[in-house]
């Protein structure tokens, strides 16, 4: 799959380390919308940290990549369709912030109230931090 890392406000192509860093996270989120968890992982660090902080006061913390892949695998199961899609990112010193919208269908009843069959969308803000070409840490607001 072939990405263009571009501004999303101003349509001007990115260039060297961030255009990579830019790259990385469009890898991440297409791979999260293939439910492809060897490509997610195979975008971040063995120590990878993950949260997940909603506005419903609930929130979760996971610590490397075997954390990772066994949340990602129940998760996955919980929607019978999800996406994720990159409104805006902004890439600066290692780190970068993006708005992202999510919309799925459950699969199954959560535990937040959403019945199985209902659509949930949800737009939120993702931090990331990088080591090197890699993830190291993914933050999720919504």
């Amino acid at each position: 799959m072939q990405f263009a890392c571009r501004w999303q406000e101003t349509g001007r192509q990115k260039k060297g380390p961030i255009a990579m860093l830019d790259e990385i996270i469009r890898r991440y989120i297409a791979s999260y919308n293939d439910r492809d968890i060897d490509a997610m992982l195979a975008c971040v660090t063995d120590d990878v940290v993950f949260e997940n902080i909603s506005n419903a006061g609930q929130s979760m913390r996971l610590d490397g990549k075997p954390m990772m892949r066994q949340v990602a695998e129940v998760s996955g199961n919980a929607f019978s369709y999800r996406r994720q899609r990159l409104i805006n990112l902004l890439t600066a010193g290692g780190k970068a912030a993006a708005e992202i919208e999510f919309e799925g269908r459950a699969a199954v009843d959560l535990p937040n109230g959403i019945k199985a069959g209902e659509t949930v969308k949800v737009r939120g803000a993702s931090f990331f931090e990088f080591r090197g070409p890699l993830l190291c840490r993914i933050a999720d607001y919504s």
